[in-house]
């Protein structure tokens, strides 16, 4: 465990996952000393990459959105990554059928998944999704938006499972529908990429430029609690205490609370309402269908890519493939028919992987999002903004906060914003009465 004893700083981050890591970095940029503390004894958090064999396994499927604030910040901060767009072409499953997934304007008429009238619908629909003007719809659930636009089963359940796979959420009495659109517009174009040696190596690069600024990371260091003390924030952790002016908390909204006694931080968490999913990822010595690279389930909330094909996971010759089921708030767990149903889908996809396994992680409960942006909430404008309106030079910084995108991209919108507006108050000499 790293030792802080008694240190003094200009600003304290509590946590260094990908949100952290590059608020540490931007905030060291200006000249500000920057102590980073992490409870676990490794950096990352949930976008960690652990190697097997060379095989490299994210916390569940990893997708960088091209087009989002994430890779916009990234590359503010001088944060590289490698990685490339995944083919376009998939599989639609229905009641254990394969059809062309729908995917083009193209796929779409070839699919034998839709009837020509449906076929016909769905070609409106997208139309529609591309120039509908969302911020009305911010407090309207996606299942309100549906009911009002298509009267189509096969398009909705179409739509569902591009919906499931860009938002990493199966709640569509819930979800707000403005922020689903855009989530579904961003997806589609200019899409995502999949990151060579998986996530964990943008945690790499993220560490080296916060490191390389000026900022001290500590792993193994857990925060207790921080208090106020006159004009500065004081941190007891398990390794000691340092003191700042300024504090930023880079965690989920139940530990931010737990740091901190604010109100509103206790309204966040106690509104936050997580996305689940379990995921299975198997390396396996190769693929025995190629043409089975990319699926998801129609009737079912399932997924399934071969990352291998497009990014550097693998082994040369062996294959990464990753799976999910994406939970329902309401579902009660189910770690054993979840991973029977995936190996099923497995089973159905890539006949015989099972004699070609080299290695397998599996995740019965992951946290894809501590917070769905959710229409009783007001949609993303809902989410608490990164600075803390009732603790003084506090901030907050993740998923669940901000004005701006989903998943990374609201964790690193968020850690932008709040870098940039602890470096002026501090700049300002902001004094708190």
């Amino acid at each position: 465990m790293d030792t802080l004893k008694e240190r003094s700083c200009d600003v304290v981050v509590v946590g260094a996952g990908l949100g952290g890591l590059v608020a540490a970095t931007l905030l060291a940029r200006r000249g500000l000393e920057v102590e980073v503390v992490e409870r676990a004894q490794t950096i990352g958090g949930r976008a960690a990459t652990q190697e097997r064999g060379g095989f490299f396994f994210n916390e569940g499927a990893h997708a960088l959105y091209r087009g989002g604030a994430a890779a916009r910040v990234l590359r503010r901060a001088g944060i590289r990554w490698e990685g490339r767009r995944p083919p376009r072409a998939g599989l639609a499953v229905v009641q254990g059928r394969t059809h062309g997934l729908p995917t083009t304007l193209r796929a779409l008429f070839a699919t034998g998944l839709l009837s020509w009238s449906s076929k016909a619908q769905a070609a409106r629909i997208l139309r529609r999704i591309r120039a509908v003007d969302t911020r009305p719809l911010a407090t309207v659930t996606w299942r309100e938006w549906l009911d009002g636009e298509i009267s189509d089963p096969a398009v909705r359940a179409v739509l569902g499972a591009f919906v499931r796979v860009s938002t990493y959420t199966d709640a569509p009495d819930l979800v707000s529908a403005g922020a689903t659109l855009d989530q579904l517009k961003l997806a589609s174009e200019p899409g995502v990429d999949y990151v060579d040696r998986g996530w964990g190596s943008i945690v790499t690069a993220a560490a080296e430029a916060a490191r390389t600024a000026g900022a001290r990371i500590h792993a193994g260091v857990g925060a207790a609690c921080a208090a106020r003390s006159g004009s500065r924030w004081r941190l007891a952790t398990a390794g000691g205490a340092v003191a700042a002016p300024a504090l930023v908390l880079a965690t989920g909204p139940a530990a931010a609370r737990s740091i901190v006694a604010s109100e509103s931080l206790a309204r966040a968490a106690f509104r936050a309402v997580p996305a689940k999913v379990a995921c299975l990822d198997v390396g396996l010595a190769r693929l025995p269908d190629p043409n089975a690279g990319f699926a998801l389930g129609v009737d079912r909330p399932l997924y399934l890519s071969v990352h291998s094909r497009t990014a550097r996971v693998a082994p040369d010759g062996a294959a990464l493939v990753s799976l999910m089921k994406y939970g329902a708030p309401s579902a009660a767990p189910d770690p054993a028919g979840d991973l029977a149903e995936l190996e099923a889908l497995l089973d159905r996809l890539q006949p015989g992987w099972r004699a070609l396994l080299v290695e397998r992680r599996w995740l019965p409960s992951m946290t894809a999002s501590n917070a769905m942006v959710t229409a009783p909430m007001g949609g993303i404008a809902g989410r608490p903004l990164p600075r803390v309106p009732d603790a003084p030079s506090l901030w907050i910084v993740g998923d669940w906060v901000g004005p701006e995108g989903m998943l990374l991209d609201a964790s690193l919108a968020s850690a932008e914003r709040a870098a940039d507006e602890v470096s002026v108050d501090l700049a300002a000499g902001a004094k708190v009465a």
